[in-house]
């Protein structure tokens, strides 16, 4: 039960593409913002090697989106995903796509187009709105 009650709360947070491929490994609280780590589920292996032996093959480069703030403070999705490859081969390596923000912007999908429909502002315009409010 107490496991369910985390996961729901942690989905009212991040949207589900995260929570459903990915774990929280920690959270970074600062006095101005807070960061959930996330790394892609060992389980999450690439369609193209389905069926064949793989080994990770490390990590891609950390993904960090903004959403919807929390007690007055930004919060940032850090994300990381994994790189995968054949098992003795020199193959290249293979990854998961997500959609998990629009292209340009460094926020979530749902937090990007609050800030466009509802408010006419981009990320960088929407934090310094949120600066001058909460200081």
């Amino acid at each position: 039960m107490e496991q369910n009650l985390y996961i729901e709360l942690l989905k009212l947070i991040a949207p589900s593409e995260i929570t459903d491929n990915f774990e929280l490994i920690e959270i970074i609280e600062k006095e101005t913002s807070i960061t959930l780590c996330f790394k892609e589920q060992e389980t999450k292996i690439p369609s193209e090697l389905h069926g064949k032996e793989v080994v990770q093959d490390g990590y891609l480069n950390k993904l960090e989106l903004q959403t919807f703030p929390l007690r007055d403070k930004t919060v940032y999705l850090a994300i990381q995903r994994r790189r995968w490859k054949e098992k003795g081969t020199t193959s290249p390596s293979y990854d998961n796509t997500y959609n998990l923000h629009t292209e340009g912007m460094k926020t979530t999908n749902e937090f990007g187009a609050f800030l466009k429909e509802e408010l006419g502002l981009q990320p960088d315009e929407y934090n310094k709105l949120w600066k001058s409010i909460t200081d």
